[in-house]
């Protein structure tokens, strides 16, 4: 028996911060990929993980621990984790490996995981972005619980730019960043309203000006060169705003087709000076998230 699953990446967040009296985020979407296969060979697998898989080999064993299982019925499982996301970079490459983990293990054993359920197996293991959930989802990633779920946004393109530093989240946290997040309450407070309204109206100007308060808020607390720049340039040229990585080296350019010169902006951002710290410029569509099984 083979099973297969995918979840997306996202492009950083729209929203994270202190939010609603506790951290929070909203992450989205895009169109790029990992990929978990299970299959059940002979030999024994389970425990033979490498290091980038060990988090996955984790979720395998703590979903058959969910439904009554023991450890060794997981035995003669194989698990190949096949991903596009770029690792470190803000991009949610390890929370879509867990949840497409955790979507194959329940279909292997003959069971569906809620998002809900997902989103507390995940947090068991590290913090997780809301690219779990199908909607747009206000997500607490430390704790597991969702405070608002919102649907989807209206049709919109982002421009990714992939940092070229790596941020190993778990180390990012180690540092206390709990008086910038303090200090950027309000401000999130305004991007929230803003964001609730965009969605309310379908809206994307509200919904990008939104994500651009939050992303200017973080500059606080990870700093990223030329950000300003980037955010002149892309609204001068019609794109709905900008978000950020909050703890990661990506930065998001919110777009369409209709009302973004996206040509002229590649010319006249690729001789900009903190452009060295960028390795690539690429469009992905926004998608809904969730994972979910392929091979049926």
């Amino acid at each position: 028996m083979t099973i297969e699953a995918i979840c997306p990446a996202s492009c950083g967040e729209l929203l994270q911060g202190y939010i609603e009296g506790g951290e929070k985020l909203i992450s989205y979407s895009i169109n790029l990929f990992s990929k978990v296969t299970i299959r059940e060979e002979q030999k024994k697998s389970i425990g033979k993980a490498s290091k980038n898989d060990s988090k996955a080999y984790q979720m395998l064993e703590q979903v058959f621990q969910y439904y009554g299982y023991h450890q060794r019925d997981a035995i003669n499982l194989c698990l190949q984790i096949d991903s596009s996301i770029p690792i470190a970079k803000g991009m949610a490459s390890s929370t879509a490996d867990l949840a497409a983990t955790a979507v194959a293990t329940a279909n292997y054993l003959g069971k569906k995981l809620s998002e809900e359920e997902i989103a507390k197996l995940c947090i068991k293991i590290e913090p997780t972005d809301s690219t779990i959930f199908s909607s747009i989802t206000l997500f607490d990633h430390l704790k597991g619980s969702f405070k608002k779920q919102y649907g989807s946004i209206p049709k919109c393109k982002v421009l990714l730019l992939e940092g070229k530093e790596r941020i190993d989240t778990i180390d990012f946290r180690k540092t206390d960043h709990s008086s910038c997040l303090k200090e950027n309450e309000s401000a999130l407070k305004e991007a929230l309203k803003s964001f609730e309204e965009g969605i309310k109206s379908s809206d994307l100007k509200e919904i990008g000006k939104a994500a651009t308060i939050s992303a200017f808020a973080n500059q606080k607390i990870l700093y990223k060169e030329g950000l300003e720049k980037i955010g002149e340039l892309s609204e001068k040229l019609g794109a709905y705003g900008i978000n950020v990585a909050h703890s990661g080296s990506v930065v998001g350019i919110l777009y369409n087709e209709e009302s973004f010169d996206r040509e002229k902006f590649y010319h006249m951002i690729k001789s900009q000076p903190y452009m060295k710290n960028y390795l690539s410029i690429v469009s992905y569509d926004i998608i809904p998230g969730g994972g979910k099984i392929i091979n049926i």
